[in-house]
């Protein structure tokens, strides 16, 4: 096993860098709104230094709005990459359920197909089968395997590689039962 070699730092995103943005000018406007109003307007040099952090707090509001833009900007784009990433998933499932429904359609038709094989199975093995019986015995098992192969050749065609190869030895067995009535019918 080779060592895994350790992947690039990946680089933030849009919505997580103006999120950032954001969170910093807003702590910033906080900062700045709790050390203002705690200057003492008693000096000459207090008031300007009040003013001064007013009117920086003043140009805060301007900033706040351009990175909530930046914020809505970049929650549109992230929306529109999950709309883009769920389309697909759309048709896909609907992929799924017709495929699902497919294979359940050839399922019951080898369910079919079991069935008559198994009863007609016991049938013959119950013994005292008559030389018409073992006719018809013969005439079920030719249709049985006739529609085993059908129902192969769909399956594979269709691409459902299992059910295609349950329906061959289907087939098998009903050729092979065929073959040891075959004298006797």
């Amino acid at each position: 096993m080779s060592p895994r070699s350790p992947s690039p730092a990946k680089e933030p995103s849009a919505l997580l860098r103006a999120a950032s943005l954001l969170e910093t000018e807003l702590l910033q406007l906080e900062s700045i709104s709790r050390q203002a109003r705690k200057i003492p307007l008693t000096t000459e040099k207090n008031i300007a230094r009040a003013a001064k952090e007013l009117e920086e707090a003043l140009t805060l509001p301007e900033r706040l709005a351009a990175g909530l833009s930046a914020l809505a900007q970049a929650m549109a784009t992230m929306q529109g990459r999950q709309q883009a990433a769920l389309e697909p998933l759309a048709a896909f499932a609907s992929e799924i359920r017709q495929r699902r429904e497919r294979m359940l359609e050839h399922m019951r038709a080898f369910a079919a197909l079991g069935t008559a094989a198994a009863e007609l199975t016991a049938r013959i093995q119950s013994g005292g089968e008559r030389a018409a019986t073992l006719a018809d015995a013969d005439e079920q098992l030719a249709r049985i395997a006739s529609d085993a192969r059908a129902l192969f050749e769909l399956s594979h065609s269709e691409d459902f590689p299992e059910l295609a190869k349950e329906a061959d030895a289907l087939k098998q067995r009903a050729l092979a039962l065929r073959r040891r009535l075959g004298p006797q019918a």
